[in-house]
């Protein structure tokens, strides 16, 4: 559903439930440049058991600032009573809100990301405060932030930006996160000491906190990451000389990861809860040189392929062979489509996730595992494994061993090494399309002793071609390994095929048994009618 379409079906619920209490005057649709909003009889008690709701729609380009003057509603600790519901687009999505709100501590200036905000106002039968006044106003530069992810930009970019701007966009996350802004495009007026025209930035909500740094010129600034949950970025410009001006992101912690551990988990945000509307998030795992990453994605609900291209055009999860989004895709999925395993052919790995405005879903669960660069041969009699040791320079070689603890890794100058003869360390014989097949398992043990992190290998070699092989085993392909075989009198994997013989001739004597049967009831009825 495009954006008009929903605003056209959220005024006909709106004009539904305006009226669906009579005599209050509760909601409606406001697309004046600024206003003023109240709860019923303001400042006098607010009616019992009503639902309000307001949509305000400014002009295409701006934004809404909403800032509240008084806000009394009834306590409660999950506002599961009397509440108030500010969503950053159309309130049928639940992708959009941006927060539930009662008692009395005021909520936050709110700043929307585009020219549509919803405000839900809800009552109970029970206990009535003096409600609240917000007021409103269209915003064509700056504003308060607090969604996970966003986009700030000069007035009128890519179009050369207005003189005597005066822009400032204080941006809130939550309270253990941190802000990062990343600039895509950059240029404005350049001067020694940018005086004239430029962007400042401030570890903190005003000028008085801690300076990040002051930019001017077509020089893009380096990624800024904060020490706190609040980043000040203002933009200044005098009345001669402009520019095409600036593009930026901001990411809160939640919707931007870096992961440099050998193996790690992640999910879209709010996981297992549906993810926010107009976000875009990123996840960058980078291991050593040398490396590769498997990636696994176990849950995937994203909203559905766009029906009339059949492509993922709404929400979608794209991975990247790289670490940006210039290197080669992956692939890109939506829907509850289920990727098969990923592997990279470096160190780096990016994943993104990129949301619309309205229909979210719970979103995605993924893991990963480093890829030890391990390089194997093998003769008729032995395999030959190596490991750089500049790979796994933590490890002791007591924690690299093949099929069992005692195969342990030897020590070179410049890497681990295992030699071992088919017969030592657990090595079997596989037959596979009538050729044997020599297979046992490389175990690397990252864990500190409770065996919690340990990446297992298979290893393969065809002796009689010297052909050997490695792949990593993933707890995925573990468990299904673990899963306990029926017993068999000739061994589990014939089971299957020594049964359905006797299942064939079990029906048809089953069947002969119940023909038997039907016929003899038929000759009794014949019986008995002569």
């Amino acid at each position: 559903m495009g954006p008009a379409a929903a605003i056209l079906l959220q005024i006909l619920l709106l004009v539904d439930r305006a009226h669906s209490k009579k005599g209050v005057k509760c909601g409606g649709i406001l697309s004046a440049p600024s206003g003023n909003i109240s709860s019923p009889n303001f400042p006098g008690p607010y009616p019992y058991n009503i639902d309000c709701s307001w949509l305000i729609v400014v002009a295409e380009g701006s934004s809404v600032l909403l800032t509240f003057h008084h806000f009394e509603l009834e306590f409660h600790a999950t506002c599961a009573y009397d509440y108030i519901k500010i969503y950053n687009g159309i309130s049928e999505d639940e992708g959009n809100l941006l927060g539930t709100f009662c008692g009395d501590i005021s909520p936050p200036q709110f700043t929307s990301s585009w020219n549509v905000m919803s405000i839900i106002f809800h009552s109970d039968r029970h206990v009535a405060h003096r409600g609240f006044s917000v007021g409103y106003r269209k915003d064509m530069c700056g504003g308060v932030l607090t969604g996970l992810s966003g986009v700030i930009s000069s007035p009128g970019y890519p179009e050369e930006y207005s003189n005597n701007a005066d822009c400032s966009w204080a941006i809130h996350v939550s309270n253990n996160s941190v802000v990062s802004l990343v600039f895509l495009d950059f240029q404005l007026e350049n001067n020694e000491g940018c005086n004239f025209d430029f962007v400042a930035l401030f570890d903190g909500p005003t000028v008085t906190h801690r300076h990040l740094g002051k930019y001017c010129g077509a020089d893009k600034p380096s990624k800024t990451v904060t020490t706190s949950n609040q980043l000040l970025v203002v933009f200044k410009s005098d009345f001669n000389i402009g520019g095409r001006g600036f593009k930026a992101y901001y990411y809160s912690g939640e919707c931007q990861q870096v992961l440099s551990g050998v193996s790690g988990n992640f999910t879209s945000p709010h996981f297992p809860n549906i993810y926010p509307n107009n976000i875009n998030c990123h996840w960058s795992v980078g291991l050593s040189p040398g490396y590769r990453i498997k990636l696994f994605f176990t849950t995937m609900d994203l909203e559905d392929r766009n029906s009339l291209t059949d492509e993922c055009d709404y929400d979608y999860v794209a991975v990247y062979d790289g670490e940006s989004q210039s290197d080669a895709l992956l692939g890109r999925w939506c829907g509850t489509e289920q990727p098969r395993s990923l592997l990279s052919k470096g160190n780096k790995l990016l994943v993104v996730l990129n949301t619309d405005r309205n229909e979210a879903h719970r979103g995605f669960t993924a893991s990963y595992l480093g890829v030890v660069p391990v390089n194997i041969s093998c003769t008729r009699s032995e395999f030959s494994i190596q490991i750089p040791q500049q790979s796994l320079p933590q490890l002791s070689r007591e924690s690299i061993y093949l099929g069992n603890p005692p195969c342990i890794a030897q020590l070179t100058t410049s890497s681990y090494k295992i030699q071992a003869q088919f017969g030592n360390c657990g090595t079997v014989g596989q037959k596979r399309r009538n050729i044997t097949v020599m297979v046992n398992k490389l175990y690397i043990d990252f864990s500190d002793g409770n065996k919690q992190n340990v990446q297992e290998y298979s290893v393969q070699c065809d002796a009689q071609r010297k052909v050997a092989s490695v792949s990593i085993i993933s707890a995925e392909e573990r468990h299904q390994e673990e899963q306990p075989k029926k017993p068999d009198g000739d061994g589990g994997g014939s089971q299957k095929h020594n049964s359905e013989p006797h299942d064939l001739s079990d029906i048809v004597f089953i069947s002969i048994c119940v023909l038997a049967v039907i016929l003899m009831v038929i000759a009794i009825i014949w019986l008995v009618l002569l």
